[in-house]
């Protein structure tokens, strides 16, 4: 406890609400440019941001907080707000407040939380949010939900790489906020547009997460988004509509399963079933019109690669052959077999 003290002691001063040798504490900070993202679990405690750490730390920001197990009560004179799982708090971290975090029975308490500069806001935001020690959005909203996702991506994104560039996302971010604390449409171009973007790229994972279910459809994808079928279909019309987006992405997934080679007695029938497809021979042709190539040849084409690893050689048919080997079953020159590899690998 000590260590976590003395890491957060210009920010604010901690106090455990449990006997302090069960007391655990874990976070991960990524710097993002001029924003911060940050990963904190922790058993149950209370942290105090008094006027003195408002002075001490002279940073001017505002703290985008994603509750995702934790019960948190938030104090600041005579107000008070109350977090629940699934709610997101936005804090001015311009002033003192007190915040009572209450971690689950079993497990830590988990708030994500993105720090932006006031300046990068208020360019966007409409003046009010500026007169708020905190603003509570709560689970139930759409664009709530559409919040959480997005940071809990971020993490999900800079975990995987710690080197990754999210300035883009961060842009979304502060769309997706512009257009929820704005009454007016004729909200900034790039806020509408991160907000575009951040809407469209979560219900994109709720499809991704589904493809195989053949419950998917737009009503599931309301329910999980919040969002309305008509906000729905708009925001995928760039994409040629709902129903061509997931074909293309069942047609994806099923040209991999095919590069990666099928389960032994698997037929392409059974994928196609997979995929949604009323036959083997409908879905033969959505896949030779998207490829250009039918599933039982690059089928056959990905059986020399799985082998030659195998092996542990380089099939000769592979990408990176040289133009001037030749096949000497056939005498064809593997430089136009490269190409139908190059031409494969890249459809993915």
């Amino acid at each position: 406890m000590e260590f976590y003290r003395d890491a957060i002691v210009e920010t604010s001063d901690i106090s455990p609400l449990q006997s302090a040798d069960r007391f655990y504490a874990r976070a991960r900070i990524h710097h993002l440019g001029s924003a911060v993202l940050t990963d904190v679990r922790t058993s149950s405690v209370s942290y105090n941001r008094s006027a003195r750490h408002v002075a001490r730390a002279a940073y001017d920001h505002y703290q985008i907080a994603v509750s995702l197990t934790a019960d948190i009560r938030y104090l600041s004179g005579r107000k008070s707000q109350t977090q629940r799982p699934g709610d997101i708090v936005i804090l001015d971290s311009a002033r003192s407040h007190v915040a009572y975090v209450n971690a689950p029975s079993r497990g830590a308490a988990c708030v994500p939380a993105v720090f932006i500069p006031r300046a990068a806001l208020t360019a966007l935001l409409p003046s009010a949010i500026g007169d708020e020690q905190f603003i509570a959005l709560k689970r139930e909203l759409p664009q709530t939900r559409l919040l959480a996702d997005h940071v809990t991506q971020m993490l999900q994104t800079v975990d995987a790489d710690p080197r990754a560039q999210l300035g883009a996302a961060v842009e979304d971010l502060t769309g997706v906020l512009a257009r929820t604390f704005s009454g007016r449409r004729d909200i900034a171009p790039l806020a509408q547009e991160g907000m575009r973007r951040a809407a469209l790229d979560s219900l994109k994972r709720i499809v991704e997460r589904r493809l195989g279910s053949s419950a998917l459809s737009v009503d599931l994808i309301c329910a999980r988004s919040g969002w309305s079928r008509a906000t729905v279909y708009r925001l995928f019309e760039p994409e040629g509509g709902l129903a061509r987006y997931i074909r293309q992405r069942r047609l994806h997934r099923a040209f991999r399963e095919l590069m990666r080679g099928p389960a032994p007695g698997r037929r392409i029938l059974d994928l196609a079933m997979d995929c949604q497809f009323a036959s083997e021979a409908t879905f033969g042709r959505a896949f030779q019109q998207m490829f250009g190539i039918s599933p039982g040849a690059v089928r056959e084409l990905a059986a020399p690669s799985r082998d030659g690893a195998a092996a542990g050689r380089r099939p000769r048919n592979a990408p990176g052959a040289s133009d001037a080997d030749t096949d000497t079953d056939t005498g064809t020159d593997t430089g136009t077999n490269a190409i139908r590899w190059i031409k494969l690998l890249s459809a993915g």
